[in-house]
């Protein structure tokens, strides 16, 4: 008989950074969020990105304010705005006060962020107009779902997908992620406040990981609309560890508590179902080992689900 998930209450998890994850402000050096700041991502040290000339490199820190290998760069972005709006205050204000912008005349307002792992990468983008509650931002991810999404508004009191930021899924080519917001030769203004870079998944697997370790192995097949073997080890006592779904906002789908499994390599299987019963949308899910304390999360690794 196959082992199935025991499906719980749905929970509100907070992600955990993963690989190569940066959060990135738009402004002046003094007016970044603090590093406890999740925006509608996740905390971490934001770097304090200005106006850089044309295609001129800048180093970037990860959310534990370590030094990486990813620069960022730009074009299209001239100005800095910086606006008091009476509705923002502390790290929302930090955020939201300030944006890069362009005119779209020709090119619009580009970022690339270059120097990354292979993998798949979630990006938030920030583009709600300070000084215009009326204004739009068309922005895009090259080769990310969603395509080109309008994001604007007054502020709304607390992020709002679509209002404040839109988030994309998008698998790099040439190590590179490259962002828009306005239209090429639109001639309008348009702009970005900040930008938060997480890192979903890797292609590598290691097939033999250490029998020390705890970790996932491998998921098969993935990407897949029938049921999906998960195959990990464990190492040492496993109370208080669960094998956990969440979806890409962090929110639990489904969950398997670990308690009573021996040490070494073990599988589950997950036959796509939620807490509910119902079957999870198709789209990137991620699979993770965590223990009692939120925090202590040992492995994660991107699950794909089809129709």
């Amino acid at each position: 008989m196959r082992n199935a998930f025991l499906c719980s209450i749905l929970l509100a998890i907070a992600t955990p950074a993963y690989g190569q994850s940066f959060n990135i402000d738009f402004g002046s050096s003094g007016s970044t969020p603090a590093a406890t700041y999740a925006a509608a991502g996740i905390p971490g040290t934001w770097n304090a990105i200005g106006v850089l000339p044309p295609f001129e490199r800048a180093p970037l820190v990860d959310l534990a304010g370590q030094p990486s290998s990813a620069m960022i760069y730009m074009f299209g972005g001239t100005i800095m705005m910086e606006v008091d709006d009476p509705g923002t205050s502390d790290d929302h204000q930090a955020l939201m006060d300030d944006m890069l912008i362009g005119y779209c005349d020709p090119v619009d307002v580009c970022i690339w962020v270059e120097n990354l792992v292979v993998g798949d990468y979630e990006v938030l983008t920030y583009a709600l107009t300070p000084s215009d509650p009326a204004r739009t931002c068309p922005v895009r991810v090259d080769f990310g779902s969603p395509g080109p999404t309008n994001v604007g508004g007054a502020w709304p009191g607390d992020h709002a997908e679509l209002v404040t930021y839109v988030r994309h899924t998008v698998t790099p080519t040439n190590n590179k992620i490259a962002l828009h917001s306005g239209t090429y030769n639109g001639n309008f203004q348009a702009g970005i406040n900040g930008i938060q870079i997480r890192q979903l998944s890797g292609v590598s697997v290691d097939p033999s990981p250490s029998q020390g370790e705890t970790r996932i192995r491998r998921i098969s097949p993935n990407p897949s609309a029938s049921p999906q073997t998960i195959e990990f080890t464990l190492a040492g006592t496993n109370a208080g560890r669960d094998l956990e779904i969440i979806d890409l906002a962090g929110r639990q789908v489904c969950r398997r508590p670990l308690a009573g499994l021996s040490a070494g390599a073990q599988a589950l299987q997950w036959d796509g179902l939620d807490t509910a019963g119902r079957r999870a949308r198709a789209g990137i899910y991620l699979a993770r080992i965590a223990g009692a304390d939120p925090g202590a999360v040992a492995s994660l690794h991107k699950l794909v689900r089809i129709q």
